[in-house]
């Protein structure tokens, strides 16, 4: 038969996992990708608190920012490794199967400010509007980031 010190210790202990789970779970690096015409933008968060942004054009693949993160509820905070440039905040919004950030201060920003409710609002209408970061896998992130966009050529064939 158990005592209650027992099962006080085996409560804690299995506590103890639990967090342990959560936090191996919450360590896994999140990427995120903005098209906009001739290019993408892409953002990584590891789970040691770095960022890095990622420029992709036809021209190359350039990192453009890079820094800390810290997350507090759906506010994400980056502050960029290059003292002249200011921090900046975005949201996580998660709405129709999609994750996306909502950049809210432009200074230094990885992306342009964009409302989550214009975001939501242009899903509505079934399309993923321009220079929002939405959620993609690492496989993705990995493969882009390494290559250049590639140049399409938009109107009329002759």
């Amino acid at each position: 038969m158990l005592t209650r010190k027992c099962l006080a210790l085996a409560a804690r202990a299995l506590l103890a996992i639990l967090f342990s789970c959560a936090t191996c779970a919450a360590q896994k690096a999140r990427y995120f990708k903005a098209e906009h015409g001739v290019g993408a933008t892409y953002l990584e968060l590891a789970p040691d608190g770095r960022y890095n942004v990622i420029d992709r054009e036809h021209m190359g693949v350039f990192l453009t920012d890079e820094g800390r993160w810290r997350q507090t509820g759906a506010v994400i905070t980056f502050r960029p490794k290059d003292a002249k440039k200011t921090l900046y905040q975005a949201t996580e919004n998660a709405y129709r199967g999609r994750v996306f950030l909502a950049i809210t201060s432009a200074d230094a920003a990885a992306g342009i400010v964009i409302t989550a409710d214009d975001t939501k609002k242009a899903l509505d209408a079934d399309y993923a509007p321009d220079h929002v970061l939405f959620k993609i896998n690492g496989k993705t992130y990995s493969t882009e980031t390494k290559e250049n966009y590639p140049f399409r050529y938009i109107g009329k064939k002759r």
